[in-house]
This record gives C-alpha cells, sequence and structure tokens, in this order.
C-alpha cells in the first residue's frame, strides 16, 4: 500500500467512529459472507456448511417465488439488459407502467422511479429545501436521511432533530421556524432496528397546523404493512404501506417506497402528486445524474406487483405467525427483545460489543445468519442481533433460530 492510502486509512481509524465496525471484521465470520449456493432460505458458504437466512429484507419471499422470473426474460429482450439513458434523456415504457401500477396500489396521483431509497433521498430532500428551507429530522430514522439532510445543510438548508415520537420538542421546533416556507419533517416509515411504525397521525396534524410536509421513508414498511389492518392480519392487507395503514390521504406526506426488500428488486419511488413528480425531475438530481434501474429489475417488480394481488396476503399472513414464533420463543429463553408491532424485524439485544461477537460466532457455528449491529450502528449498550424474517422461511428454521440462541444463553450465564 502507498504512503497516502494508508494515511487516509489510518488517520479515519483514529477519528472515526465506524472504526469498530471495521475491527470486527476480522473477529467473526457474521461480515461478508459469499453465498456459493442457495436452497431455499439456506445458504452455503464454505465447503460443508450452510447458515439459514435471517438477514435478508426479503420479505415476502418473492425472490424465491416460482413465478417471478416468467416475464424477466421477454423484457430484456424487448428492452435489452440495461437502458442507455438517464431518466431525463428518455425511459423504457416498462417505466410507466410500474408507475402506473404503483399508483394505484398506493392510492398516490402518480408516482417516479429511481433506482434505491438511498438516491432518492439524497436527491429530493435537498431539492425539496433548497437554500433556506428547515428540516426536523427524527433521530432513531435512517442515516442515509441523515446524510441527505448533510448535503442540504451545505447548500443552506438547517438542520433540527428531535427524538422519536417526542412531538413537544418537534412543536417547539416547527414553532421557532413558523415562518419558514420549506419546512420537512423527516422519519422512517417503519424504524428499521425496531420495526416501530412512526405515528403518523399525530405528525400529519402537525404539519398541517404549521404548514409543513412529512418525508416519509417506507423502504420496510411497502409490500408488508397496509389498509385495514385485523386480527387475521394485524400488518394489514394489500402492503400498500403505512400510510393507507392508518387509513390516511397523502396531505402534507412525501411518500417514498423500497422496492428491495420485500418485493426483492432493485428499484424505489416516490408516491407523489403530478406537479410534485414534474418539478422533482427538474430539480433532484438522481433523475439526471443516475444510471436507471436494470430492466430485469423493473420486470421482476411488474411480476412482484402481479403475485401480491394473487397471493401476497397469503404470505404476510404466514410471515406474521412466523415472526410471532421467533419473537416468542426467544422472549422466554429471558431475552430482551425488541419488538412491539409483530414487524419481521427482530432485535435481540446482548448489550456489550465483545459479547455481541462472541454470540454471533455462536450463531454462525449453529447454522445462523442474522445482521450482527455493533456500536455505532445501535447506541452502546444496545448491541444486538437484528433478525429478519420471511415467508420463504419455515417453522423448523424458526425453531433452529430459536435453539440457537439456547446456546447463547447458556453462554452468557457461564
Amino acid at each position: 500500500m502507498d504512503k497516502a492510502q494508508k494515511q487516509i486509512i489510518d488517520i479515519n481509524m483514529e477519528e472515526n467512529r465506524r472504526s469498530e465496525i471495521r475491527k470486527i471484521f476480522d473477529r467473526t465470520p457474521m461480515y461478508n459472507l459469499s453465498a456459493l449456493e442457495i436452497d431455499g432460505r439456506k445458504i452455503r458458504v464454505s465447503k460443508n456448511h450452510w447458515v439459514i437466512d435471517f438477514a435478508s429484507c426479503n420479505y415476502l419471499g418473492l425472490d424465491l417465488d416460482p413465478e417471478m422470473d416468467d416475464d424477466v426474460s421477454s423484457n430484456i429482450k424487448k428492452w435489452g439488459v440495461h437502458p442507455s439513458w438517464c431518466r431525463l434523456v428518455a425511459s423504457p415504457e416498462i417505466y410507466d407502467e410500474l408507475e402506473r401500477k404503483l399508483a394505484e396500489l398506493i392510492g398516490t396521483e402518480t408516482t417516479l422511479i429511481l433506482p434505491t431509497v438511498t438516491l432518492i433521498s439524497i436527491g429530493v430532500i435537498p431539492a425539496l429545501m433548497g437554500k433556506s428551507g428547515v428540516m426536523f429530522l427524527d433521530k432513531s430514522a435512517h442515516e442515509t436521511m441523515y446524510e441527505a439532510g448533510k448535503i442540504a445543510r451545505d447548500s443552506g438548508a438547517e438542520l433540527e432533530s428531535y427524538k422519536q415520537d417526542d412531538f413537544a420538542t418537534l412543536e417547539d421546533l416547527l414553532i421557532k421556524h413558523k415562518n419558514n416556507p420549506r419546512k420537512l419533517i423527516i422519519v422512517d416509515g417503519v424504524y428499521s432496528m425496531t420495526g416501530d411504525y412512526a405515528d403518523l397521525p399525530k405528525l400529519v396534524e402537525l404539519a398541517k397546523k404549521y404548514d409543513a410536509m412529512v418525508y416519509v421513508d417506507d423502504a420496510h414498511g411497502f409490500g408488508v404493512v397496509g389498509e385495514k389492518p385485523d386480527e387475521r392480519n394485524p400488518q394489514g392487507y394489500k402492503g400498500n404501506g403505512v400510510v393507507k395503514y392508518y387509513g390516511m390521504s397523502y396531505d402534507n406526506i412525501i411518500y417514498v417506497g423500497g422496492c428491495s426488500k420485500a418485493y426483492s428488486s432493485l428499484a424505489a419511488f416516490i408516491g407523489c402528486t403530478n406537479e410534485m413528480k414534474k418539478f422533482l425531475e427538474a430539480f433532484a438530481t438522481p433523475y439526471d445524474l443516475s444510471g436507471p434501474c436494470p430492466t430485469a429489475s423493473l420486470a421482476t417488480m411488474l411480476k412482484g406487483l402481479e403475485i401480491n394481488e394473487k397471493r401476497g396476503d397469503e404470505y404476510r399472513e404466514k410471515l406474521w405467525k412466523l415472526t410471532e414464533r421467533a419473537i416468542d420463543g426467544i422472549r422466554k429463553l429471558g431475552f430482551t427483545v425488541i419488538n412491539k408491532t409483530g414487524f419481521p424485524i427482530v432485535s435481540v439485544v446482548i448489550g456489550d460489543t465483545d459479547k455481541l461477537i462472541d454470540t454471533a460466532n455462536i450463531l454462525y457455528e449453529k447454522g445462523i445468519l442474522v445482521t450482527v449491529a455493533p456500536f455505532p450502528m445501535v447506541k452502546r449498550g444496545e448491541e444486538c442481533h437484528r433478525i429478519t424474517l420471511t415467508s420463504a422461511n419455515t417453522e423448523q428454521e424458526v425453531d433452529q433460530l430459536i435453539g440457537a440462541f439456547a446456546e447463547i444463553k447458556k453462554y452468557l450465564e457461564k
């Protein structure tokens, strides 16, 4: 390694808290795995070792649905493997079809598709804020929205923050900036570490009171939560997102949905009015500076929407039951499990980085893959194993997961 590279790495390892993550790479095989083969939700990671996948977010299991690739080949033949233009220049017609169907599902006038939720945040939030807007960022919101906020701040916008559900502080901040005509409250729809749902009714109430907008990143919720929740499916039906879960309109809301979770497709979208779409096409830089989605991703998303209409609610019902089984089984072992909604994000608190690494290695040995979340991914003392379930998992696999945590319990009690 040359001197310049070494200096950059060494200085950042000293001053950046993410160095803690880099150090863990050498202490556990639970990062940077190479999947050599898959069999359902089982992954072969070496010659003789398989792990059960509780780390992906393919919530509906559509990545393994036998119908999923039916129309992919025909669309690739029609449009090529990848469009050659940025979206500002041209788009294959498949974009228009998909944007219409997404709008019909979530109930907005229109949608605008870009490759990822991250790209949407770093393009849309600065576009909305311009040189003098003010952002009110939920401290529990996804890191990518904080990064987007910093980009907007560099152009002159203000960035304020408040703790999740601290509506008194949020209202004080809204009063402080009441004369600013560009105000944006930034939240997760479903929080990525806890599975909590944002209290959108309260947030929108405040937004309307102070003429603000609410930017909702529903990367995890879209496809899982939806309208008219009941006892059979407490997360609701159709998977049309957290706004519909609450039975709300999109007044004062900019809705962002991700397709890479429930729909196993590289795409994301903004649900908005026709006028807002035209504005974003001109002002959001990823529309003209980013490459587009691959044709296969757009085709799989279209097929996913078709499958969702036929049996999506069956997948969601199964997912709910598997998640309940996992939560109940791990809680009975005495662990603190962060989950109060039944959403298929289940965080099991270990609370110490060294023990987190040791217990990650136990999970790996017992054939379980989870997301290991040390500081600074979470606060110190809240280090956890983040489990994400999918409808393609089985009851037997969930029982193996619970059994692995029983082994962790024995280790922690030594």
